[in-house]
C-alpha cells in the first residue's frame, strides 16, 4: 500500500518541478529550505521510530526539529509576503499568516525551554499557550483577507453573522461528537480542548474562502494550507485524547502529525510565491455558482445541531456522559438557540440589503430614464468635471446657443460667459463647490453662435463627490425674451406710479383750494339762517347748508384717501380718554340705531388704560367707519361694540377694538376684495345704500399708521365682525385739558360720505359741555340747526342743555322741548323752540 506521506510529498516535488520548469528559473534558498525540512523531518521521524534514543535525547531532538521547523515555516512565509510580484492584497493576507506562524513559533520556543532548561513540565497549561492562543487571531484574519471583499456595511454584517452561525454550529457538532467525553477527564484541560475548536474556527475561515475566493487560480496554496490545518487538527485532537489516556509521548504519532502540518503550511507559502511570480496580475474572480453554498451553510448548520437533537430526544444518541449529566444536551439547546437568534438578525439586515438593492436598481432604472429626457430636455443641460469643464452637453444646447453639444466638449465653462460676467461667475462657482450637493440659481449672459448674447437662468447643483456624475449639473433655460417683457412692464408700472404719485400729490395739494369755497358757502347759509326768512327759504337754505356740508365730508374722505395713497398723512400723539371716544361714536349714532329698532352697546374693558396718547381723531374716524357700516347692513337685531386690551407692557398698550352685527353678512369672495379702494361688497350696494367704497380702504391704512391691524370675521346671512388693533402709548392723566378738543373729535369725525348715517351737524356749530346762564342763544341755535337735519347729536346737546337750565327759571321752560326730543320727535322740538328763540330776539330787540 502506497505510504500518503510520501505520495504528498512526491506530488509537491512535481508541482513545484512543473512550476520551475514554466518559469525558468533556479532553484532558490526558499526551495532548498523547504527540502531541508522535509529532509530533517524524515530522519527524525525515521530516529524515532527506531527508538534508540533515550528520554532527555528524544525530548530534546523534538523541541529542536519543532523550533526549527516553525521557524523555517516563519521565513517562507515572511519571504512570500513581501514577494514585490504578489498582488497587496496577498502581500497583506501572508503577513498576517506570518504574525500568527511567529505567535506559535514563540510557543514553541517557550515550550522547549521550559521542559529542556527550565525542566518545568508543560502540561495542562504554561507560558507556551499563550503564543499558541495568540496565533489564532491573525492566521484567521490572513484567510478572510483572501476572500473576495465585501461592498456594504449590511454585507459585511451579515457575513460575519453567517460565519459565526457556521462556526457555532461546526464546533458544537467537534464538541459532542470528539471532545464531550474529554470534558469530565481531570488530565485534560480545557485549553486542551480549545485548541480543536480553534483549529475548526480556522477550516470555517478556509471553506468561506472556498465559496469565496478574492482571485482565480489561487487554489493550489489555499488547499496545501487547508491541509495543513486539517492536519493540526488531527494532531490537536490526538494530543487530547492521548492526554486524557495518559499515554502521551514525546516524538510519537502526534508529534509526527504536527510535523506534517509544518510541511503543508511551508509548501502553502513556497506555492503561493511561485504562483505569484508566473501571473503577478491575478484576475479577480466575480460572484461564482458556488457563492450560495455560504448562504445555505448558516442553515445547514442549524439543521444539524437540530438533527443532533432530535437523535437525542428519540434516544439514538446519548443526551450525556457519566459525571456530567444532562450537560451536553442543555450545551446543545443553548447553541442552537444561539444559532436561531443570529439566522433571525441576519435575515432583517438581509432583508435591509434586500430593500437596498432594490433601491439602487430603480436609482439605476432612474439614472437611464434621466439619460434619455437629458437628451430630449428642451432645457439646457451641461455637466462639468472639477475643472469645470464641459463632459456633457444635451441636444438642447443647438436650440439655445446655437452650437453642437461636440464642439462644447472639455472646453472651459467660463469661455462661454460673457467676459465682464466672468470673474462674478467664478466666485459663485467657487462657492459652489465648497459645499456637497449645494444648488444654486444664478443668471448668466452666454455667446450664440451667431454673435449676440442670451440670458440664461442657470440652476446649478454640486455633485462632484457622487461617483455616478463626479462634478457639477448646470440646467439652465433661455430667458431673454422673459426679461426683455420684465423691463417693459418695470417701465410701465414706474410711469404709472409716477402718475399715481402725481395725482396724489396734486390732490393733497389743492385740499386747501378745494375746502375754502365749500367752507364759504356753508357759512354764508349760517348767516342766511340768522336773518328773517320766511319758512319756504329757511327750509331752502337749510338743504343747501345739508348738501354742501355731505359734499365736504365727501372732498374730505377723498383728501384723506388721496394723503395716505401719497404718503403726506400725519398722525397727532396727544392725550386722551377712549372712553370720550366711544361716548362720541354713541351720540353719532344712537339716534339712527334707534330709528332702525337696533340695540347699540359700547363697552370699554375695565383693563383699558383711563389715559393713553396718539390721534383720538382718526381712532374716532376708524370706528364710526366701522359702527356706520354695520348699521348700514343691519336690519334687525343689533350692533355691539367692544374695545379690550389685547397686549400691555409698561409704557404702551395694544387695543382691539370689535364692531359685532347681525346683519348680512359676507361671502368668502366678497371678504378677499372687502378692503380695496373704490370696492364694495356687492355691486348693487353703492345704489342700495349710498357710499364711494373708500371706508374700509381708508380705515386698513389709517390702523396701518397706527401699528396695527385690521380684519373681518363674517358668514353670510349670520353678520360679520370687524376688528382692529392699535398700538398707543400710556399717558397719565390730563385734568387741565379743556373739552374743546373732544368736542373737535366729535365734529370732524367723517364717516363714508355717500351713505346716509354720516353726520350731518355743521362744523361751525361746536359742543360744548356746560351752558352759561341763564340762556345761552347760541347753544339754542346750534340745538336749532342739528333739530332741523335730524342730527342725533341734538340728544347730546339736549342732555347738556338740560344740565346747564337746573336750577332756573329756565328749567320749566325748556322741559316740554327735552322731552319732545326724548321721544325723537325733533319737529315738534324743533316747532318749540322756534318759539323760544323768537321771544328772545324779541326781548332783545
Amino acid at each position: 500500500m502506497k505510504d500518503p506521506l510520501a505520495s504528498q510529498v512526491t506530488s509537491v516535488f512535481a508541482q513545484l518541478a512543473r512550476a520551475g520548469a514554466a518559469n525558468r528559473v533556479r532553484a532558490d534558498p526558499g526551495l532548498w529550505l523547504l527540502l531541508f525540512n522535509l529532509a530533517l523531518v524524515s530522519c527524525t521521524l525515521l530516529w524515532l521510530s527506531l527508538g534508540s534514543g533515550e528520554e532527555h535525547q528524544v525530548a530534546l531532538i523534538t523541541n529542536l526539529v519543532f523550533i526549527l521547523n516553525q521557524g523555517s515555516l516563519l521565513t517562507l512565509s515572511l519571504q512570500t509576503a513581501f514577494s514585490p510580484w504578489l498582488d497587496p492584497v496577498t502581500r497583506r493576507a501572508w503577513r498576517l499568516l506570518s504574525l500568527g506562524f511567529f505567535l506559535s513559533w514563540l510557543g514553541d520556543l517557550a515550550w522547549a525551554i521550559q521542559e529542556l532548561v527550565l525542566g518545568i513540565d508543560p502540561f495542562p497549561a504554561s507560558v507556551s499557550d499563550l503564543g499558541y492562543l495568540a496565533s489564532y487571531p491573525p492566521l484567521l484574519a490572513g484567510i478572510l483577507t483572501l476572500t473576495r471583499p465585501l461592498k456594504t456595511r449590511s454585507e459585511r454584517l451579515v457575513f460575519w453573522l453567517d460565519l459565526v452561525t457556521i462556526t457555532l454550529g461546526v464546533a458544537a457538532l467537534v464538541w459532542y461528537f470528539l471532545l464531550r467525553t474529554l470534558v469530565g477527564n481531570e488530565d485534560v484541560g480545557l485549553l486542551a480542548l480549545f485548541y480543536p475548536v480553534g483549529d475548526v474556527v480556522l477550516l470555517v475561515g478556509v471553506g468561506v474562502w472556498l465559496v469565496r475566493p478574492r482571485y482565480r487560480g489561487a487554489s493550489a496554496s489555499m488547499r496545501w494550507l487547508m491541509s495543513g490545518l486539517i492536519a493540526f487538527l488531527l494532531a490537536d485532537l490526538r494530543y487530547a485524547y492521548a492526554i486524557a489516556q495518559g499515554d502521551y509521548q514525546v516524538g510519537g504519532v502526534t508529534d509526527a502529525l504536527y510535523y506534517l502540518a509544518g510541511l503543508m503550511l511551508m509548501v502553502a507559502a513556497r506555492v503561493q510565491a511561485i504562483a505569484g511570480k508566473a501571473r503577478p496580475d491575478p484576475a479577480p474572480t466575480a460572484s461564482d455558482p458556488p457563492e450560495w453554498m455560504l448562504w445555505l451553510l448558516p442553515y445547514l448548520s442549524i439543521a444539524s445541531i437540530h438533527g443532533v437533537l432530535i437523535a437525542i430526544a428519540l434516544g439514538w444518541l446519548p443526551a450525556g456522559d457519566p459525571g456530567q449529566g444532562e450537560r451536553p444536551l442543555h450545551v446543545l439547546i443553548l447553541t442552537a438557540a444561539l444559532m436561531v437568534f443570529l439566522v433571525m438578525l441576519r435575515q432583517t439586515l438581509a432583508g435591509r440589503e434586500l430593500a437596498r438593492l432594490k433601491t439602487q436598481r430603480a436609482l439605476e432604472a432612474s439614472e437611464i430614464r434621466f439619460a434619455a429626457l437629458a437628451r430630449h430636455s428642451s432645457d439646457l443641460i451641461l455637466l462639468t468635471d472639477p475643472d469645470l469643464r464641459v463632459r456633457f452637453a444635451n441636444d438642447s444646447i443647438q436650440r439655445v446657443l446655437g452650437q453642437a453639444p461636440g464642439a462644447l466638449m472639455q472646453r472651459p465653462l467660463l469661455d462661454l460667459l460673457r467676459p465682464e460676467d466672468q470673474v462674478s461667475a467664478g466666485r459663485f462657482l467657487a462657492r459652489l463647490l465648497d459645499t456637497q450637493d449645494l444648488t444654486l440659481v444664478t443668471e448668466w449672459s452666454m455667446r450664440h453662435a451667431d454673435g449676440t448674447w442670451r440670458e440664461i437662468e442657470i440652476l446649478a447643483t454640486n455633485l462632484s463627490q457622487t461617483p455616478a456624475v463626479g462634478g457639477l449639473v448646470l440646467n439652465g433655460r433661455d430667458v431673454t425674451e422673459r426679461k426683455r417683457q420684465q423691463r417693459e412692464l418695470e417701465q410701465a408700472r414706474a410711469a404709472a406710479e409716477a402718475a399715481n404719485r402725481a395725482k396724489s400729490e396734486f390732490l393733497a395739494n389743492m385740499s386747501h383750494e378745494i375746502r375754502t369755497p365749500m367752507n364759504a358757502v356753508i357759512g354764508i347759509s349760517n348767516l342766511l339762517l340768522d336773518t328773517s326768512l320766511s319758512p319756504k327759504q329757511r327750509d331752502y337754505i337749510q338743504r343747501l347748508r345739508l348738501a354742501a356740508t355731505t359734499l365736504l365730508k365727501l372732498l374730505d374722505t377723498i383728501l384723506d384717501y388721496s394723503k395716505l395713497e401719497a404718503g403726506r398723512m400725519t398722525l397727532e400723539s396727544i392725550p386722551f380718554q377712549p372712553q370720550e371716544v366711544l361716548d362720541s361714536a354713541r351720540t353719532l349714532f344712537e339716534l339712527q340705531a334707534e330709528q332702525q329698532g337696533l340695540t347699540l352697546d359700547f363697552t370699554l374693558a375695565p383693563e383699558v388704560p383711563p389715559w393713553v396718547q396718539g390721534d383720538p381723531l382718526r381712532l374716532l374716524q376708524v370706528i364710526t367707519n366701522l359702527v356706520g357700516n354695520a348699521l348700514k347692513f343691519t336690519h334687525a337685531g343689533g350692533v355691539w361694540v367692544r374695545v379690550e386690551c389685547q397686549q400691555r407692557t409698561e409704557t404702551d398698550v395694544v387695543l382691539r377694538v370689535a364692531v359685532r352685527d347681525t346683519g348680512v353678512g359676507l361671502t368668502p369672495e366678497q371678504l378677499g376684495r372687502l378692503f380695496d379702494a373704490f370696492h364694495q361688497a356687492d355691486p348693487s350696494t353703492s345704489r342700495r345704500y349710498g357710499g364711494t367704497g373708500l371706508g374700509l380702504s381708508i380705515s386698513k391704512h389709517l390702523v396701518g399708521l397706527m401699528g396695527g391691524e385690521i380684519g373681518v370675521e363674517s358668514v353670510a346671512g349670520r353678520g360679520s365682525t370687524f376688528w382692529f388693533t392699535v398700538r398707543l402709548e400710556i399717558a397719565a392723566p390730563d385734568p387741565g385739558r379743556s373739552q374743546d378738543r373732544a368736542g373737535k373729535v366729535l365734529d370732524t369725525s367723517p364717516l363714508d360720505p355717500g351713505s346716509p348715517t354720516c353726520p350731518t351737524a355743521p362744523k361751525s356749530a361746536p359742543v360744548i359741555p356746560a351752558i352759561r346762564p341763564p340762556l345761552d342763544l347760541e347753544r339754542l341755535n346750534a340745538l336749532d340747526a342739528l333739530l332741523a337735519t335730524n342730527n342725533s347729536r341734538a340728544r347730546h346737546l339736549n342732555r347738556e342743555l338740560q344740565e346747564g337750565f337746573a336750577g332756573t327759571p329756565w328749567e320749566s321752560v325748556y322741559a316740554p322741548i327735552a322731552e319732545s326730543i326724548r321721544a325723537l320727535d325733533f319737529a315738534t322740538a324743533r316747532a318749540r323752540l322756534q318759539q323760544i328763540l323768537a321771544a328772545c330776539e324779541t326781548d332783545l330787540v
